[in-house]
């Protein structure tokens, strides 16, 4: 059975992209890295090049490790909190009030509804709203939680598909 444990990544400067010759070692940052290549790259087919951007290395990142019974531990999941200020976004509030960016929501399949993403997001939340000072850009609570909504579409389609071919083979093996 799993125990599982939370750190977090403080801002960490020179976080520029996927060069691992040329990136910062930040052994938080760069487990997070691997769950969120697991899961947007490997999994959702996103481009590798998008996964590492201008506020990663502005950003609080929070951590899941699962350990086991040898002790080792690996990270399992990640989430990633973008202080103020932010370019403008399709879905910024309209009073145009200082935001934080909840994003890079991943966790591995293996380790999927055992509420360990809502665990993660509500850390972060609550971090926040302990220490706006440190947050800054006069934050005073709003948050936008950024997720990737067509890759969810798509699943959704392709799980539909999935369906309907087994029916059809379902079909075609009765007659």
């Amino acid at each position: 059975m799993d125990s599982f444990t939370f750190s977090m990544q403080p801002p960490a400067q020179g976080i520029t992209g996927l060069n691992s010759n040329k990136q910062p070692q930040y052994p938080i940052f760069n487990d997070g890295l691997q769950v969120r290549m697991t899961v947007f790259v490997d999994e959702q087919n996103c481009d590798p090049e998008n996964e590492v951007d201008a506020d990663d290395d502005r950003s609080w990142h929070w951590l899941v490790y699962a350990g086991d019974v040898d002790g080792g531990c690996k990270a399992v999941g990640v989430v990633r909190l973008v202080p103020p200020p932010h370019g403008g976004h399709q879905h910024q509030h309209e009073s145009g009030k200082p935001f934080v960016k909840i994003g890079r929501l991943a966790v591995l399949p293996t380790y999927r509804g055992k509420g360990l993403a809502r665990r993660l997001v509500e850390m972060a939340l609550e971090w926040a709203a302990e220490h706006k000072l440190d947050v800054g850009g006069g934050w005073e609570g709003l948050v936008l939680i950024h997720a990737q909504t067509d890759v969810e579409a798509i699943q959704t389609e392709e799980r539909k598909n999935k369906k309907i071919k087994k029916k059809e083979e379902g079909r075609r093996k009765k007659k």
